[in-house]
């Protein structure tokens, strides 16, 4: 029997894809396996190989993520495994994985995923029972960030196995946790290509409430017995833009950290050089990830801690002074663009369209990483100084559409946290916050944002 793996990835010269698969036994025994990929045109990736066996410590789990390594093997990128493709595992039946990228989150990033493996325990094996496999399967899963309590997603297809698209007989999928969602069919009785659609129910009523966004999903090709397809199927998709936001905007202005730039290494460890110099506790990642998006100022204030500022037997000057001067030297170490933001702002440029970055960093810094990642493809970068109040205040917005001479009417705030929300909201302009950056889409609804956006094209 055969596994294949197809993903879309636009990968570089000299670029491969490699599957890291690993085979597991309740028993204990593991096998792991890394197979390169191959393509035609440096998208479409596939690799297939043979099923594995152990007749002593017969494998029931399989367990895989995808890699980015150059032509020496070496790992250059690795694809997120906070919702780790686990699924149950008969060598009797063939494997089509039908995948596609999975980000890393920035947070995650900074721990650098590569070589890690999945913590596979009684847990994984509970989670796989909504996994049945059957004569011809399928298994349909899907990422939904954005549910609010008492909702849950369900399916509608094309047949009646699929509910045959009356909402009365829709199919609920099981939470795996982290926003994953997942069903498994038996499509047998299904000899046609499917069509189908994933909507969210009332867990409360089990009653309808709406489909996702977008034209059907389909599957023309055939399963046949001992089959087994993965599909799975991104994120839930949403509208990019309410109604009132279906234009086509002149002038976008950015937020820098967090929103065009993963940065927060960078500042974390500027912020433990200062704080370690001047004997003070240092922080984790993840506490500095919640402390940024008001100005540096304010991060190191935070840093410190209030007791400690108030005590006064902190000079926070030279606790200051030290962060800005370990910055200035080190803040291009492991900051870089986002995946997706250089074609997003040169498909912007193209379009002659103006661009801003406005941001609560020194504007030496906002400056200099302007200039180093983006040159010519922003026209205003404005940083924190003298003279101008920092965001949510809306006066380095205003500032940006002055310097560009550039229609209020016509402009749109992108950024990706509480901070940005307002500034957009004390600007008069709408916003659309960005889910890859230093919030999540729980914490940003919670503090007003109403316009998402999960990928940088999806700006266009």
């Amino acid at each position: 029997m055969k596994i294949n793996f197809s993903l879309p990835y636009k990968a570089h010269w000299g670029e491969m894809l490699c599957v890291n698969l690993t085979f597991y036994s309740s028993r204990g025994a593991s096998q792991e396996v890394k197979l390169l990929m191959s393509t035609r045109d440096g998208y479409h990736w596939m690799v297939e190989t043979s099923t594995r066996e152990n007749r002593q410590h017969p494998f029931d789990l399989i367990y895989y993520y995808y890699t980015v390594v150059d032509e020496d093997g070496k790992v250059l990128r690795t694809e997120s495994v906070d919702s780790p493709r686990v699924y149950v595992y008969d060598s009797s039946k063939s494997y089509i994985f039908d995948d596609f990228w999975l980000e890393e989150k920035p947070a995650a990033r900074m721990a650098t995923a590569i070589g890690r493996t999945p913590k596979v325990d009684v847990e994984s094996y509970e989670r796989m029972e909504c996994m049945p496999l059957f004569g011809e399967t399928i298994i349909f899963k899907v990422h939904a960030p954005r549910l609010h309590e008492g909702e849950a997603i369900a399916l509608l297809g094309n047949h009646p196995t699929l509910g045959n698209w009356n909402i009365d007989h829709f199919l609920q999928m099981k939470s795996l946790g982290k926003h994953e969602w997942v069903l498994s069919v038996n499509v047998a009785p299904i000899d046609a290509p499917i069509e189908f659609k994933y909507i969210i129910v009332n867990t409360d009523t089990q009653r309808f409430k709406r489909w996702e966004y977008g034209g059907n999903r389909t599957l023309d090709e055939r399963i046949y017995q001992d089959e087994v397809h993965v599909l799975h199927g991104g994120d839930f998709r949403i509208k990019k833009f309410p109604p009132h936001a279906q234009f086509d905007f002149e002038t976008y202005v950015f937020d820098l950290d967090g929103t065009l730039i993963s940065s927060l290494e960078d500042l974390a460890s500027s912020c433990n050089y200062a704080l370690r110099a001047n004997q003070l506790p240092e922080r984790s990642i993840e506490e500095v990830r919640m402390m940024v998006g008001n100005g540096v100022k304010l991060l190191m204030e935070r840093a410190i801690g209030k007791e400690r500022l108030e005590s006064g037997e902190v000079d926070f000057d030279r606790v200051f002074q030290d962060f800005r001067n370990h910055y200035m030297v080190h803040n291009l170490d492991e900051t870089a663009p986002y995946p997706g933001i250089m074609d997003m702002l040169k498909e912007l440029k193209a379009r002659g369209k103006n661009i801003a970055v406005v941001s609560n960093k020194f504007y030496a810094a906002t400056e200099e990483l302007c200039r180093h990642f983006f040159g010519d493809l922003v026209d205003v970068a404005i940083g924190e100084r003298e003279g101008i109040e920092k965001k949510p205040a809306p006066d380095t917005v205003n500032e940006a559409l002055r310097l560009l001479h550039a229609d209020r009417e016509t402009a749109v705030y992108i950024g990706d946290s509480d901070v940005d929300v307002m500034t957009a909201r004390n600007s008069h302009m709408p916003c659309i916050s960005v889910l890859w950056g230093f919030r999540d889409c729980d914490f940003l609804s919670e503090h007003g944002a109403t316009i998402y956006v999960s990928a940088p094209d999806q700006l266009l």
